[in-house]
C-alpha cells in the first residue's frame, strides 16, 4: 500500500503543476529547501516536489510513543520535500501538509507527537494529522488502527470517514 501512496502523492503533485504551472512560497533563506526551483523574486521562490534518495520513517516516533505507526505515514510524509498543496476533497478545502526540509520533518514529527498525546489524553482513536482545513478546528487524518482518512474536529473526535485508504483520498484530491 506504500507504493501505492506514494504514487498517489506524485500524481497530486503532477495536477498541481498542470493547474496551477510552478507555486510560489514566501522564500527564507535561513529554511532552504531542495525543492526550491528558482533564484528569489519579489520574497517569493517556485517549487517542485523533491523525491528523497533515501525516504525517512517515522520509527523514531513508533519507538517513543511505543505504538505502531501506520506505513501509510511514512509513505506521505517520508518520500518528498514539497511545499503545502492547496486542494479540495467533496467540497471540503483543504491544505495537505509536506515536509520543506529535514528541519521541517522533524518539527512536523514533534507535532505529530503532541496531537497523538493529545488524543490519547482525551481517550480518542490514536490518528495522524495529514491535512489542515479552512475551518481551524478540523484536521484530515489518519486512523493509525484502519488506514482510513477522516475527518477530525479538534479535541472531540472522528466526525467521519472521507475514504477508505490515504491513495484512495490522495487520487480524489482536487487541487486548487
Amino acid at each position: 500500500m506504500q507504493d501505492q501512496v506514494v504514487n498517489a502523492l506524485g500524481e497530486v503533485f503532477a495536477r498541481q503543476r498542470r493547474v496551477g504551472g510552478i507555486p510560489l512560497v514566501v522564500h527564507d533563506a535561513d529554511f532552504p529547501s531542495p525543492a526550491e526551483l528558482l533564484p528569489a523574486l519579489a520574497g517569493q521562490v517556485g517549487w517542485q516536489a523533491w523525491r528523497k534518495p533515501e525516504p525517512s520513517s517515522f520509527s523514531n516516533l513508533a519507538d517513543a510513543l511505543e505504538i505502531a505507526v501506520h506505513p501509510d505515514v511514512s509513505a506521505f510524509f517520508g518520500h518528498y520535500y514539497a511545499g503545502n498543496i492547496e486542494g479540495c476533497f467533496k467540497g471540503l478545502f483543504l491544505t495537505l501538509l509536506q515536509p520543506w526540509n529535514e528541519a521541517d520533518f522533524e518539527r512536523l514529527q514533534q507535532n505529530q507527537i503532541a496531537h497523538h498525546l493529545m488524543m490519547k489524553k482525551l481517550k480518542l482513536a490514536p490518528s495522524w494529522f495529514l491535512a489542515s482545513c479552512r475551518d481551524e478546528q478540523k484536521l484530515v487524518t489518519l486512523n493509525n488502527a484502519t488506514g482510513e482518512v477522516q475527518l477530525e474536529r479538534l479535541g472531540k473526535g472522528v466526525i467521519g470517514v472521507l475514504a477508505p485508504n490515504l491513495a484512495t483520498f490522495l487520487r480524489q484530491v482536487e487541487v486548487c
